[in-house]
């Protein structure tokens, strides 16, 4: 009987433990309905925990620069796509796209979902699903696809 008690507390913990990611993981704050790509040079490059953070200068139709920062992914999955420390140095061109805020509060951050390097490599940064910027044939676990027969 005992046992059975623990085993409802320990799978009500985890259940709700859940809910809470999932809360974190949402971008319902953000338009995923186009994506949104931008062209800069590196500023700076956080390695942070729950998000790294990707600051890039774009530079304007109108000449003007404008700082932007782009959302990415935490530390363990930076480590596991091999990102170190100096894979992103000021000074790289970079290619990021992705989604902005629906409410516009903050018209210079972007969520990021696929990310170029400066060797011209594609990273996927953030991976919510949605994939605007990663092609009509990109599927994964999140693509709806219909079982072939």
């Amino acid at each position: 009987m005992r046992k059975k008690i623990i085993t409802r507390w320990a799978a009500l913990f985890v259940l709700a433990s859940a809910t809470s990611l999932v809360a974190h993981h949402s971008l319902a704050q953000f338009d995923t309905t186009t994506g949104v790509t931008l062209k800069g040079t590196v500023v700076r490059f956080e390695r942070v925990n729950p998000h790294s953070l990707l600051y890039i200068d774009v530079k304007g139709t109108d000449g003007e620069t404008q700082s932007w920062i782009i959302d990415g992914p935490n530390v363990t999955q930076l480590s596991r796509m091999g990102f170190s420390i100096d894979t992103l140095k000021a000074g790289n061109a970079v290619e990021a796209c992705g989604y902005l805020l629906k409410d516009g509060r903050d018209r210079h951050f972007l969520t990021g979902e696929l990310l170029t390097l400066p060797n011209g490599r594609k990273e996927k940064w953030l991976d919510y699903g949605h994939h605007k910027c990663l092609g009509p044939d990109y599927q994964d676990q999140h693509s709806s696809q219909v079982p072939r027969l």
